[in-house]
């Protein structure tokens, strides 16, 4: 399948800022490289990797800057003569076993690699693309796959409440070795212990179907002639979030977060334009402590020629502890199972004070273990655990590490008068500017979109087909421990069609920190000035909007029409909900599709429902938490 193309764009070394804003991460390209000259040609199933690497090799070391190019046509990477690496990836699986990567773009300034409209085809748990250390590196006109994708699909034949059959396709290699499933391809085998239910139309995650995870099974084939039907049967008490329908897709994952597509770590100015990924065993693209990323025209979809219906295993998207601007515009994102974008940063926990000036810490979550969220010479803010409310700040000036999850950090002055085990760190210096622009996001598990950054956000003419809440702005430091607050966003022009008809979320739009509401009249908020304005809402489910601890909150000139597309989750009781909040408008909104009878109902405390303003005559009611009202 072709990709978009994008017109090559050339710039000397010293160049504008209003050049870079206008092209994002673009890079010179004085040497062109073609990999044919190193004896890689397309439409070949053999190894393509030793050759494209030498190809590679000899791109970095041009003078100036190069351009590697391909011919168009199909290329094959094995896992056997890829780069092996140790290479923590934030929010994968991660150990000291090294990775295989076949791109490794280390150390590169002013790199182009133009695919020229190829196709990359990858076998087994290998990375494609490895980005560390570089500036100006450019990844454009290329589609990745894999040879066999590792999650599976079957179509549901039978179900009920103790199991399930489906017939596997006839492309995916599997086991079932004493009761289990088993992908089994290219050098893979891993264990089934999830699914997750599609539609059978490819319209994505099935409506009212949920996460299957620690999946409680005994498979066995059928002794179907075909050899490629398999029975569910469910073990141990496990209770099914729904019996499945007949004709949908189950996809057999291995709830493993493995290898992404796109693989950045401290880089500056990269820009992928007018790449395809088809599927990846971990996310599409993870970037961290990276600054300025560009994505214009990704497609994160299935493999539609082949006629698959899930793309990546896991997030299109992620960005973690980045600075500059992370810029997504005119991109598709479909049918992933997880969320289209997730940018935020990372909170260390306190685990104890040693003196004044010196704390020890840890990266909490398994996930982010190995990852380098923090460095001499950044500045950290001290927040305290439960309404994660800012206590301080303070500049790192020694980092000592032991192992990868726990360090000991020494600031220039005391971060806080009063510092206790499980309060936060937040790490200021590296925080992202985001626009997210003319995307379409559809059919994926989960959210559409997430941001936690205190940087200024963008999120304008999309179009949210979501699942789950179209948008969430949250952070916490209990679960994933994503930070941060959020002070300048703007979500305008947008579409949102029929969020919540899965249960990811309470509302379309979802503010909700995982704070502790403060008691006592302790000041203070933790998101503050989001604006969600001249939206157009269908919606199968009446709750529009979440918000909890927002100082600033503007939802104003939107369209909202209640229609009767799906079934109700019914997982928020009222349209609006507000818990502790201040200075709230909602204000020349237009709605329809709600029985007179009911109205509009926003719920909230005293507190956020006394600052609020909106439009009367709209038949707007408020009810405060624990009474029955309206004014």
């Amino acid at each position: 399948m072709s990709t978009k193309s994008s017109m090559p764009v050339k710039f000397g070394r010293v160049f504008s800022a209003v050049a870079f804003l206008l092209c994002g991460a673009c890079a010179t390209a004085a040497v062109e490289v073609r990999v044919a000259d190193f004896g890689v040609s397309p439409d070949a199933r053999a190894d393509a990797t030793p050759g494209v690497r030498a190809a590679l090799s000899a791109a970095l070391d041009a003078k100036g800057g190069a351009t590697l190019v391909f011919e168009p046509g199909e290329y094959h990477f094995y896992p056997e003569n890829a780069r092996a690496l140790v290479r923590y990836v934030s929010n994968h699986d991660n150990s000291r076993a090294p990775r295989r990567f076949v791109f490794d773009v280390s150390g590169a300034t002013d790199l182009v690699v133009d695919g020229r409209g190829a196709r990359f085809v990858m076998h087994g748990d290998v990375t494609p693309f490895l980005i560390e250390r570089s500036e100006r590196v450019s990844v454009k006109n290329l589609t990745i796959d894999w040879n066999v994708p590792l999650l599976y699909e079957g179509e549901v034949l039978a179900a009920d409440a103790s199991g399930f059959t489906v017939r596997v396709r006839a492309d995916e290699p599997f086991e079932v070795d004493r009761g289990a499933f088993v992908i089994s391809a290219d050098g893979v085998r891993w264990p089934m212990d999830t699914f997750c239910e599609f539609a059978g139309d490819g319209s994505g995650q099935a409506a009212g179907s949920a996460d299957a995870y620690g999946f409680r099974y005994h498979a066995e084939k059928t002794g179907a002639a075909d050899g490629r039907t398999v029975r569910f049967s469910v073990t141990d008490n496990y209770a099914l979030p729904r019996v499945p329908r007949e004709g949908n897709i189950i996809f057999l994952r291995c709830n493993l977060r493995a290898a992404p597509a796109f693989f950045m770590e401290r880089s500056i100015k990269v820009s992928l334009d007018g790449v395809a990924i088809h599927h990846a065993p971990g996310m599409g693209v993870i970037a961290q402590r990276c600054e300025d990323v560009t994505l214009r025209g990704m497609r994160v979809i299935p493999n539609d020629s082949l006629g698959r219906q899930v793309s990546t295993n896991f997030d299109a998207t992620h960005f973690v502890g980045c600075r500059g601007r992370v810029l997504i515009e005119d991109g598709e994102f479909r049918n992933m199972l997880d969320d289209a974008m997730n940018v935020h940063g990372v909170y260390l926990q306190v685990l104890r004070r040693l003196d004044d000036y010196r704390l020890v810490v840890r990266m909490p979550h398994f996930q982010a273990q190995g990852f380098i969220a923090v460095e001499a010479g950044d500045r950290l803010r001290l927040a305290r655990f439960g309404t994660l409310l800012p206590e301080g700040e303070a500049v790192v000036t020694k980092v000592a590490r032991r192992g990868p999850d726990e360090m000991t950090i020494t600031f220039d002055a005391p971060i806080a008068a009063e510092v206790n085990p499980l309060d936060a760190l937040e790490n200021i210096s590296w925080t992202a500017d985001v626009v997210f622009r003319r995307n379409t996001v559809s059919g994926n598990r989960a959210r559409s979109i997430l941001v936690s950054t205190s940087g200024r956000v963008i999120i304008e003419d999309n179009h949210f087909n979501a699942t789950g809440s179209a948008i969430r702005i949250s952070g916490d430091a209990r679960s994933w421990f994503e930070s941060g607050p959020v002070a300048d966003v703007l979500i305008q022009g947008n579409t949102f069609t029929n969020p919540l008809r899965c249960g990811y979320g309470r509302a379309a739009i979802d503010l909700d920190p995982e704070v502790d509401v403060p008691s006592g009249g302790t000041p203070g908020y933790y998101h503050r000035n989001i604006r969600i304005i001249k939206n157009k809402f269908r919606l199968c489910d009446r709750a529009v909007l979440l918000a909890r601890s927002v100082d600033g909150l503007e939802f104003s000139e939107n369209t909202i029409e209640l229609a009767n597309d799906f079934a109700p989750l019914n997982r928020q009781k009222t349209e609006f909900e507000l818990v502790r909040c201040r200075n709230v408008q909602l204000e020349r909104n237009t709605f329809s599709g709600w029985p007179a009878k009911d109205g509009i109902v926003v719920s909230g405390d005293a507190d956020s429902l006394s600052t609020m303003r909106f439009t009367p005559g709209q038949g707007i009611k408020t009810r405060e938490h624990g009474a029955k009202g309206q004014r």
